[in-house]
């Protein structure tokens, strides 16, 4: 009788010591679960090639057909690889390629110069009204159309906008300067369009940049431009050789400004590719510049990546 009893509080008490207790959670096996084995919180590679299908089509269809085609256009049937040595026998075609690349190359220089120093100053920006203004200043422009910011230097430059009649009147001159349908138009209006974009990336490199290394260099005895000049700009190599590709690519395409503001004495391989394509119905040498252009992006591009690393320029890019 005794034993049995002994057994029978033994029974209990091993109960009472496996029930939980406070803050413990029994595991929960939910019924459509219980059979499944081998369970993964990651989804299979079925599931990710599904939601990546849309992307893939848009892929296909977007960027590698119509590359596809665009080659087939230019060195296709007839003539082949002579178009390409007939594109560049024109000296008016090369004249043209030249001038794209060479303004790009321009309006880049100027965008990471003046880029830089406002994403600095945005960087050393102590109160949040002073950040705020300088974000609006610099961003709120880039929300309007090309074209309303293109008429707006129309009237600043033409020949009764506002700098020749504040010439005018403070008799700098003696008649309206010949400010419009110049190259340095173009590039002032490409400028303007393109500096929100080299603001941005070089502000993001200035920020993950710590200030206490400036105020170490300082300490030994540097001045706070030879700080700048040894310790900042080092560390935001990768901003800034993401602000000239994403800069100079993009100022390769550029049609409306040239159009508008240069006139025919700053032709783009963009017009080039329009008076091709709808004035004298030449697919071959439309296409030609159209891989001029692409070339062109890819080279620097790659460029990029010899220069600063892939993993340091794709990180200043998605940044």
């Amino acid at each position: 009788m005794a034993g049995s009893r002994g057994a029978a509080w033994a029974r209990a008490g091993s109960a009472l010591a496996a029930r939980p207790t406070a803050g413990q959670l029994l595991p929960i096996t939910l019924p459509w679960r219980r059979n499944r084995r081998n369970w993964s919180p990651q989804p299979s590679a079925w599931v990710g090639l599904l939601l990546a299908t849309p992307f893939l089509l848009m892929l296909i269809f977007y960027v590698i057909y119509p590359f596809i085609r665009l080659v087939q256009t230019a060195l296709g049937d007839p003539g082949g690889w002579s178009n390409v040595g007939f594109f560049f026998s024109n000296t008016a075609n090369v004249f043209v390629v030249q001038i794209t690349f060479r303004d790009a190359a321009i309006v880049t220089l100027i965008d990471v110069v003046a880029g830089g120093v406002m994403a600095w100053a945005l960087r050393s920006a102590r109160s949040r009204l002073m950040r705020f203004a300088l974000l609006s200043a610099i961003f709120v422009p880039f929300w309007m159309g090309s074209v309303v910011k293109i008429y707006a230097f129309t009237a600043l430059l033409g020949r009764a906008g506002v700098i020749n009649t504040l010439l005018l009147n403070l008799h700098l001159t003696n008649e309206p300067l010949h400010l419009l349908y110049t190259q340095p138009a173009v590039v002032a209006g490409m400028v303007y369009q393109m500096l929100p974009l080299a603001v941005l990336p070089m502000y993001v490199a200035f920020s993950s940049i710590d200030t206490d290394l400036i105020i170490a260099a300082e300490g030994l005895g540097a001045s706070r431009a030879r700080a700048l000049l040894d310790v900042v700009l080092p560390l935001a190599v990768p901003g800034i050789f993401a602000t000239l590709v994403i800069n100079f690519v993009l100022a390769l395409g550029f049609y409306l400004t040239p159009v508008l503001l240069g006139g025919l004495t700053s032709p783009f391989t963009a017009t080039l590719i329009q008076q091709d394509l709808f004035a004298y119905s030449d697919f071959a040498d439309a296409s030609i510049g159209g891989l001029m252009l692409l070339a062109g992006g890819i080279a620097s591009v790659t460029l990029g990546y010899f220069l600063v690393g892939k993993e340091r320029l794709r990180r200043a890019i998605s940044a």
